[in-house]
């Protein structure tokens, strides 16, 4: 009797932890979209995660380039970015399992990353505006 009541408690606390971070679900699409706003230079990125390498070339304006991935089961799941032009690049967390990157994010489903001269802003879904988030490393 004591081992199916501890099983039970162990499937209870897994499914808590779960709904805990129910702001991402496991097994969920999402998305990340670079977009090279610079005028009249050719943006370079590789996104990383564990699992997956993307490498892409935008070469004008207004290009831009996005990926789709899940969740991972545990909510691990992290792709990190290094935007390159000219002389300056830039790595950041372009996806994690943050409250406040997600809600930005729109739920994190959809992650843009514009690049700039100026830096790396991300399109914040709730308000409809760009923030500037990094800066570019010379």
């Amino acid at each position: 009797m004591k081992r199916g009541a501890v099983f039970q408690f162990c499937c209870l606390v897994f499914f808590l932890g779960l709904a805990s971070v129910s702001w991402a679900t496991p097994g969920k699409k999402y998305f990340i979209r670079i977009v090279n706003n610079l005028d009249n230079k050719q943006l370079a990125f590789v996104c990383k995660s564990a699992d997956d390498v993307i490498s892409h070339s935008l070469p004008h304006r207004g290009d831009q380039f996005e990926f789709g991935f899940r969740l991972n089961f545990f909510g691990t799941t992290l792709y990190f970015c290094n935007l390159k032009y000219q002389n300056h690049h830039v790595v950041f967390d372009a996806w994690k399992l943050d409250k406040q990157l997600l809600r930005l994010c729109g739920g994190g489903v959809h992650c843009i990353w514009r690049a700039q001269e100026d830096g790396i802003y991300l399109f914040n879904t709730q308000w409809g505006n760009w923030l500037r988030k990094y800066v570019w490393d010379n």
